[in-house]
């Protein structure tokens, strides 16, 4: 009778890895425009920072108001990172069959760049999600957030950065990757990120949300 209290620790982890695996897969199912993305990103934050906070009243529900009421910031925010690192890494790839002095410099500072376009697009999405304000104030707070807590966002950059890697370096594991990425991948590594995020957001939060 202990394993039907909700309560109970069997109950809980359960619930978070139903959370997981049904906002996961309408993450990819929300992705697949491509162009909708940013706003699918931000839905699938906004259900993972709710559980982690034990506060999700229906993943599905949740996801769909989070993908509402965020997709026009989510939108804007999604196209101008695409924007900016297809630019970058065309440049990039331009630079590096160039042997000169100047293009040295001009890509180690398109790296930088590139680097500076992770972090922000590692925080800009649970920030929207968890936040309400100008997307000015909003990309503002993602940096100032980004370097203030920057071993967490070190561990961030590896948590998301590093599995994508590896599933491009398996050829012969693709298929079971692919299988893990479909069903979970995308929702645990958010849910992982929302546990490290949460613990300041939630001193920045209203008490009432």
């Amino acid at each position: 009778m202990n394993l039907l209290n909700e309560d109970n620790i069997v109950h809980i982890f359960l619930n978070k890895i139903g959370d997981i695996v049904i906002a996961n897969l309408l993450f990819i199912l929300c992705s697949i425009p491509l162009v909708t993305i940013g706003p699918s990103l931000t839905a699938l934050y906004h259900c993972m920072l709710r559980t982690v906070k034990d506060n999700n009243n229906g993943t599905i529900k949740t996801f769909f108001r989070a993908f509402k009421e965020n997709f026009v910031q989510s939108l804007i925010v999604w196209l101008l990172i695409a924007a900016a690192g297809f630019v970058l890494i065309t440049n990039m790839l331009f630079l590096i069959g160039n042997n000169g002095a100047a293009s040295q410099i001009l890509l180690y500072g398109s790296c930088a760049i590139l680097v500076l376009l992770i972090i922000f697009t590692l925080y800009i999405f649970p920030v929207i999600a968890a936040f309400a304000n100008t997307l000015r104030a909003l990309s503002r707070n993602a940096f100032l957030l980004a370097f203030i807590h920057f071993p967490t966002t070190l561990a961030m950059a590896v948590i998301s950065l590093l599995p994508m890697y590896m599933t491009y370096q398996d050829i012969e594991l693709m298929p079971l990757y692919a299988c893990c990425w479909f069903f979970f991948g995308f929702g645990l590594t958010a849910f992982i990120n929302s546990c490290l995020l949460y613990r300041f957001f939630r001193k920045l939060l209203p008490e009432e949300e």
